[in-house]
């Protein structure tokens, strides 16, 4: 990677002038008084819906000068950008550093909360945002320099670690519900916000659907290796055979207002930077990619984290301590913010809807396991991936005639890992009565 940092550039003309302005207010240098130095910011399998760049900016004159920058952009390939509605994520995401973000730190401050040490400040800086297409970008401070450190997703997460996650979103839902209570216009924009699987699925033939019907296939072959015919039968009844009608059953916040908050949408372990003490131990952390914002229950963002980043031998120990860390902070900080959470989410409600939504949890790990277990060299080409979904969308029978082969993620090496998480899964949404 290194070798590479002197040739390595941004990929067009306009995001190397947003980049020049960026440098020009943060250190008030101009392109002849700087050194940029070009790297790629993510591996292969860490970012689906983005291309990462990680730019060092130094003074020539003063060491002390500086700027560490991540630019998220958008995929180049014609494909992959409809495939994975490339428009939609980057305004969705510039929505939230641009109006969510600062309309947050406002009211916290308000209600004389001090963000930095005390409330919710758990997203990178960012110094730019623009959702014009195809150049749509996001400018970030780089965390890596702040000792903040990606978590390699094939390894195990501590119960620390969840603990920390689970804080995290709770402080993050309790000001959506405190300023619904309290501001309901500042946010009603966003609780008509269309989910982006929804928005994914609409079109007969859509790419994701031919990919959903490939992952439900491929869960319930897992599934039916159970001994146990009352769980094969209650998640198959779950399921319905429709992994899409899960997922927009448990997204519709219609049904559930006034009990929905607005949600990261895609919180996994490659979404979350920890920063580590000197022992080791996970003390804070940082929220990134909310391309998938959503207005949804809580509940969602629970469920895709813990039985999408935790195995069962963690879960069978701190399930249910995990879910009440997240209701108590939720709750108390929804006190400090000047609502009542026995109005605004009571713990009932909670409960309720951790029965009727928990298989989003299933539905998800069903969709993401496959590439969550993954090594990083059997994660597909996703510009190839994109086009033979194109290519396949645009097919009349496209649903009755193609190779699933190309949507394989999973390999021979991984497939027992990918079977025990899933059918850990299973088991826990059985015990759990959610399916």
């Amino acid at each position: 990677m290194n070798g590479k940092k002197e040739t390595l550039k941004l990929p067009c003309e306009v995001y190397e002038k947003v980049l020049q302005e960026i440098i020009e207010k943060e250190l008030n240098l101009l392109p002849e008084d700087c050194i940029k130095e070009y790297a790629a910011g993510s591996a292969k399998g860490d970012n689906y819906l983005g291309i990462v760049y990680r730019i060092n900016v130094k003074s020539k004159k003063d060491k002390n000068s500086f700027l560490n920058v991540i630019a998220k952009l958008p995929p180049q390939n014609a494909s992959r950008r409809e495939q994975f509605s490339a428009n939609f994520c980057f305004l969705r995401e510039c929505q939230f550093y641009d109006i969510i973000v600062p309309m947050y730190k406002e009211f916290q401050i308000e209600k004389g909360i001090n963000v930095e040490t005390d409330g919710f400040h758990h997203t990178a800086k960012c110094y730019k945002t623009f959702n014009e297409e195809p150049t749509e970008g996001i400018f970030l401070e780089d965390l890596k320099p702040l000792n903040f450190e990606m978590f390699d997703r094939l390894k195990e997460v501590t119960k620390d670690q969840v603990f920390l996650v689970m804080k995290t979103l709770a402080k993050l839902h309790a000001i959506s519900f405190a300023i619904q209570d309290q501001k309901p216009d500042k946010i009603k924009d966003f609780t008509e916000m269309i989910d982006f699987f929804t928005h994914q699925c609409y079109k007969d033939n859509s790419g994701m659907k031919l990919w959903f019907e490939k992952l439900m296939k491929q869960g319930l072959d897992v599934l039916r290796k159970s001994k146990n015919p009352d769980l094969i039968k209650r998640v198959e009844n779950a399921l319905q055979n429709n992994l899409e009608l899960v997922v927009r059953e448990c997204t519709n916040s219609k049904e559930i207002f006034p009990y929905a908050a607005i949600s990261h949408g895609d919180c996994w372990n490659n979404n979350i930077m920890y920063k580590y003490d000197e022992n080791g131990e996970a003390v804070d952390i940082r929220l990134l990619d909310f391309q998938i914002l959503r207005y949804a229950t809580p509940v969602c963002d629970l469920m895709y984290y813990i039985f999408g980043c935790t195995r069962k031998s963690l879960r069978d120990k701190y399930y249910q301590e995990f879910i009440d860390v997240y209701y108590e902070e939720l709750s108390s900080f929804i006190i400090r913010l000047g609502s009542d959470p026995k109005k605004v989410y009571p713990r009932e409600i909670f409960d309720e809807q951790l029965k009727k939504f928990g298989k989003f949890g299933l539905a998800m790990a069903m969709i993401l396991l496959p590439i969550f277990t993954s090594d990083v060299d059997d994660v597909p080409d996703l510009d190839d991936l994109a086009e033979k979904l194109q290519e396949l969308q645009s097919t009349e029978n496209g649903h009755k005639e193609f190779d699933e082969g190309f949507l394989e993620f999973t390999s021979s090496k991984t497939i027992d890992k990918y079977e025990e998480r899933m059918m850990g899964v299973f088991i826990d949404m059985y015990n759990l009565d959610y399916v």
